[in-house]
């Protein structure tokens, strides 16, 4: 795989947590103005086209490993917002529900442990 597609994966996926991060903050306030609005779509937007290069299982896989380290930094409010962009994500058909993650993970160790 090449090194540079992950880490504008990657990239991508850490620009848009700071983006639902920024949300939930708004929310609180309840005052969004409209060219933050606009400016938060057009982002968004061009965050989602850099994930359109990666297959739904990538995209689930490296959003699992900020999960992770969120998690384990205690990061809660993010990990929260990784969760809300996940389920964005596999609306949108870029990421893999849970069940089609697992089997598919699952799927993979049975074939690597059968070439043993």
């Amino acid at each position: 795989m090449n090194p540079y597609v992950y880490v504008k994966r990657a990239y991508a996926l850490k620009k848009l947590t700071i983006v639902f991060e920024g949300f939930v903050t708004q929310a609180r306030s309840e005052t969004v103005p409209a060219g933050q609005r606009a400016r938060n779509t057009q982002m968004i937007s061009r965050w989602l086209d850099l994930l359109r290069g990666s297959s739904p299982r990538q995209v689930t896989h490296t959003l699992f490993k900020q999960m992770k380290g969120a998690q384990r930094r205690g990061h809660s409010r993010r990990f929260n917002s990784q969760t809300v962009l996940l389920e964005l994500l596999v609306e949108s058909n870029l990421a893999l529900d849970l069940a089609s993650y697992s089997a598919f993970t699952s799927e993979g160790s049975a074939r690597h442990e059968g070439s043993r």
